[in-house]
């Protein structure tokens, strides 16, 4: 079974989030995709399998869990059908049928890469944190309340997987650490799977797994609420092109862009688009386990 291995939300390879994608004729068992996913040791891998013309089904690992919605994944696994399926066309579109939703996603072809554009949804607006909670969570990330940015809310908000929104200063960013052990237990008491904690003022998010260990590249998925948080919260006007970056603290500079298009926010659908580099295809002998 062959996989292709790119970067995602970066146009020069060795950037950007890396991914496995892997395009295979018959459904694979859940637990052999997990396993795979953790031998690759990406921080996603993706499994598709094709239902017709431009329609695949697709299912998103973690080292740890599959997920219903993932962002890094669908844009960067849009680029390879385009590359394998409609490798002439300049455009294409996808549609990945997900756990719980269908996603569409338009590609364009580069001279060197790809760009791929996905619809979010409607944003799905949640918890707003009292003041006590406020400071019990910035607690969790080794954060004071004077670190978090102006009057803004800690807020839930879900395009497919819930985020608490940490909005922080800028000198902020640099201190972000897990302190708990138990964070996802945490975050789902204030119905979030997730955390993205967002510099509002230079537009750079970072985020862990729940246990803290693994920081993650470029997170499509938390780029969409982010986006919809900044709308929301009147810090960026509506249909407005919002570069979000993330990254660096990795030597890994990610840029992802997002477009909140609609009348008013919670009315809006959520666009978040990036750049997808190819790295390299590789075969997976499969063996019976």
């Amino acid at each position: 079974m062959k996989y292709h291995h790119v970067d995602v939300f970066s146009d020069k390879p060795f950037s950007g989030n890396g991914l496995t994608i892997f395009i295979n004729e018959n459904p694979l068992e859940k637990s052999f995709m997990q396993i795979i996913t953790q031998e690759m040791r990406q921080f996603e891998s993706i499994f598709l399998n094709q239902i017709n013309s431009d329609t695949f089904r697709a299912h998103i690992f973690t080292m740890e869990e599959e997920l219903d919605f993932a962002g890094h994944p669908i844009i960067g696994a849009a680029a390879i059908v385009h590359d394998l399926y409609s490798k002439d066309a300049s455009e294409s579109k996808v549609n990945f049928q997900l756990n719980e939703k269908l996603v569409t996603v338009k590609t364009v072809k580069h001279k060197n890469h790809y760009s791929a554009q996905m619809n979010q949804g409607k944003p799905e607006f949640r918890n707003i944190l009292s003041k006590e909670e406020e400071e019990t969570f910035l607690s969790y990330f080794n954060l004071l309340p004077e670190d978090k940015y102006a009057h803004q809310p800690l807020q839930v908000i879900s395009t497919g997987l819930p985020y608490l929104i940490i909005p922080v200063q800028s000198k902020s960013l640099a201190k972000v650490k897990v302190t708990i052990t138990d964070l996802e237990e945490k975050l789902q008491e204030v119905n979030a799977k997730f955390f993205y904690v967002l510099d509002t003022e230079n537009l750079e998010g970072r985020t862990w797994d729940n246990f803290g260990l693994v920081e993650d590249i470029a997170t499509g998925s938390a780029a969409g609420p982010a986006g919809a948080y900044l709308v929301e919260n009147k810090l960026i006007n509506i249909d407005t092109e919002i570069i979000l970056n993330q990254g660096s603290f990795l030597g890994r500079p990610s840029e992802m862009k997002v477009i909140v298009k609609g009348n008013n926010v919670k009315e809006s659908e959520i666009y978040v688009e990036g750049n997808v580099y190819k790295i390299a295809i590789g075969e997976l002998f499969q063996s019976d386990i």
